[in-house]
């Protein structure tokens, strides 16, 4: 019995990269004035079958340069959790070395219970890492205040909230 659970587990970790600690960055305006959010609590988990890419954050663990808006996320009771999912075109991307992949990334948001799609300029990078494959995904885009329901938690938001991360991924032999 032992057996078969180290057996099956390590046939699952080979099939989904996860990691709970990605950086993302989130840059808007607040009162006009220009703010940068960043946390480094980002989770995303890759499954290598299906290309199908899910992340979620919660908006509480960002950290920003106005206290004010600290205030605002820190007191909130509940978790701020924003989702995210999205296919990546490419099958073939942790297979072999590769040129950088560049391309548009249709991407799944929920937050609060709102859903709503936003585009990424996406791109993935080989990384030379020994024996070992790995590429670096690198996206950035635009989240609009209106679609995601933020300018009912922090008051005086612009319109667009810019988002960007990158992670790199580890294809496991």
């Amino acid at each position: 019995m032992i057996i078969l659970l180290i057996g099956y587990h390590k046939v699952n970790a080979q099939k989904i990269y996860t990691t709970e600690e990605g950086h993302i960055m989130m840059m808007t305006l607040v009162d006009d004035k220009p703010i940068k959010a960043e946390s480094h609590k980002l989770a995303l988990y890759l499954d290598y079958g299906s290309k199908v890419v899910n992340g979620a954050l919660d908006l509480k663990t960002l950290s920003t340069d106005i206290p004010e808006v600290n205030s605002i996320l820190q007191e909130q009771e509940d978790p701020l959790m924003l989702r995210f999912t999205g296919a990546i075109p490419s099958q073939d991307f942790l297979s072999k070395r590769h040129d950088p992949i560049n391309f548009n990334w249709l991407v799944d948001v929920t937050y609060q219970g709102k859903s709503f799609k936003s585009q990424f300029k996406t791109t993935i990078t080989h990384i030379e890492q020994g024996v070992s494959m790995s590429c670096l995904i690198s996206a950035r885009g635009q989240v609009l205040v209106s679609d995601s329901g933020l300018d009912s938690l922090i008051q005086s938001l612009d319109k667009t909230i810019q988002v960007q991360f990158a992670q790199l991924v580890l294809k496991l032999e």
